[in-house]
């Protein structure tokens, strides 16, 4: 029997344009090749890509009454997963716009709009209890920062929820206390899931397989490192690593590829599945996905990309969780 799993983060509009190699000079307008307008940030976007995949599950989020807000919601309505989304009169929809160059990392501008405001406050004590609780987009929740979302992940855990959690990147570029900040939250974490330049900011390290083992030492359960269109690279409780490398695919959108690896993951723990099978299925969720277009971002279950026997490497056995 599946276990119950809920969706907590930022929902929002993002805006992906492509390739963006400088800023226009001022009063000027470079022309781009693509510039790409969805649903519905870090949150949303796992959600979406869920219900692609047939997962039952719950969303818990917050954007404006906005034109924004109107389209994002009625994305998640069409998807079956808008019911616990909380709309708010005369506010702004949260907007990302993603700068996008093939051979850099991608950039961001955001303004967080009704987000800055979302707080415990606005949870309602039931989204913490789930078999499967993933918080996510933890940097564009100024409200439910620090103590808010480690007493939320505290709660989940004690009342027996698998906790997963995915923070993105510090707009203070780790500049300040976010380093202590995020660490505090990992004894309550079951799986924490940073990308390859989060696991270095919080680490120093620059191997992931070292960046992974250090943040182990904080971390009650799994670490996954994302490492983008070279897969995964894995920690578990145990110390044991494991890898998956990702097919090679022609990339045509990348962000929102660490979401998709979180759905596809979720898709496979929701059902009790060990965390090998886990991350092979996030890796092939995530690089079907960067080689879709937007107005076909998700797959169902069928259309995934297959792995290949060595794209696998693991140090020791699977690892049931929870």
């Amino acid at each position: 029997m599946s276990r119950s799993l809920h969706v907590i983060g930022n929902v929002q509009l993002d805006v992906l344009a492509s390739s963006v190699t400088r800023l226009p000079q001022p009063g000027g307008d470079d022309v781009i090749e693509r510039i790409a307008v969805r649903p519905a940030g870090a949150a949303g976007n796992v959600s979406l890509a869920l219900a692609a995949l047939g997962v039952q599950h719950r969303l818990f989020g917050a954007v404006g009454d906005d034109q924004a807000g109107r389209w994002v919601a009625d994305e998640l309505r069409n998807a079956g997963v808008a019911a616990d989304l909380q709309v708010y009169a005369g506010r702004e929809t949260g907007i990302s716009i993603a700068l996008e160059a093939p051979g850099r990392e991608r950039a961001f501008l955001t303004a967080h709009g009704v987000l800055a405001d979302y707080d415990e406050s606005d949870l309602p004590g039931e989204a913490s209890q789930a078999g499967l609780v993933l918080v996510t987009g933890y940097f564009s929740l100024p409200g439910l920062r620090g103590d808010a979302t480690r007493d939320l992940l505290r709660r989940a855990r004690e009342q027996g929820a698998v906790t997963i959690f995915d923070t993105g990147w510090d707009p203070d570029d780790w500049t300040g206390d976010a380093v202590q900040e995020v660490l505090r939250m990992l004894p309550y974490v079951d799986v924490f899931l940073p990308n390859e330049s989060e696991a270095v900011a919080l680490t120093g390290q620059t191997d992931p397989r070292r960046a992974a083992e250090q943040l182990g030492e904080h971390c009650a359960g799994w670490v996954v490192v994302k490492l983008g269109e070279r897969g995964v690279v894995a920690r578990s409780p145990e110390g044991e690593l494991v890898a998956v490398s990702a097919p090679p695919v022609t990339a045509i959108d990348t962000t929102g590829a660490g979401d998709s690896l979180a759905a596809g993951m979720l898709s496979e723990l929701v059902d009790g599945a060990d965390m090998t099978t886990a991350l092979a299925t996030g890796v092939r969720v995530a690089s079907t996905v960067v080689g879709r277009e937007s107005v076909s971002r998700y797959p169902a279950r069928d259309e995934l990309i297959p792995l290949l026997p060595h794209d696998l490497w693991q140090s020791g056995e699977s690892a049931q969780i929870g």
